[in-house]
């Protein structure tokens, strides 16, 4: 099998894990960022941390949970470093990988690099979540992922007092635009 043939076999497996077009579900009822605060998870170094800590009061907070293997993450990805650097310092944002393994041979470190490298987000300073993390953190959303199913992209907006006011499963046509407006209004309503 050549890497070009075996490439093309993990992005057909990767279409039928995530969604390509997104599923927007309503904000789980009570849900708040220090209900994730707590949740462990490791930077890119592997250094346990609570998610929490890279979360600054009073601001909004995008949560964006990816992998480098998946189509729709890839596609998200773009919009996702637009609205970064657009914003800035108004928001906190949370890039998480969602990780299999430690190490995880999904995703080694070369194609990690590469992913963010096409995004334009080699600088980002993301964190990684291992199964049992991933799972805390989207809560009683695993409810909403089809059986078989990983369940990313996955992206939660907190307005800024913290309280969860979107979720999206997936990223399809028209979903970069909708999340720049949905981030925009949550900034508006500090």
């Amino acid at each position: 099998m050549t890497m070009r043939t075996t490439v093309l076999a993990i992005a057909l497996t990767a279409f039928s894990i995530a969604p390509a077009v997104a599923q927007e579900t309503a904000p789980t009822t009570g849900r708040s960022m220090s209900t994730i605060a707590q949740v462990m998870v490791k930077t890119r170094d592997g250094k346990p941390i609570p998610l929490g800590s890279r979360v600054k009061p009073g601001k909004p907070t995008l949560v964006s949970i990816w992998a480098s293997w998946c189509p729709p993450c890839i596609a998200e990805a773009p919009y996702l470093n637009k609205m970064r650097k657009e914003f800035g310092s108004g928001y906190n944002f949370l890039y998480i990988n969602r990780s299999e393994g430690s190490p995880d041979r999904t995703q080694p470190p070369a194609a990690i690099a590469q992913f963010l490298q096409r995004a334009g987000m080699s600088d980002i300073d993301y964190v990684v979540a291992d199964v049992d993390a991933y799972r805390q953190i989207i809560g009683k959303d695993i409810r909403d992922i089809p059986d078989g199913k990983v369940g990313i992209p996955r992206v939660y907006l907190f307005d800024a007092k913290g309280r969860q006011i979107h979720t999206a499963y997936g990223f399809g046509d028209g979903g970069g635009p909708e999340l720049e407006a949905r981030v925009k209004r949550a900034m508006a309503a500090k």
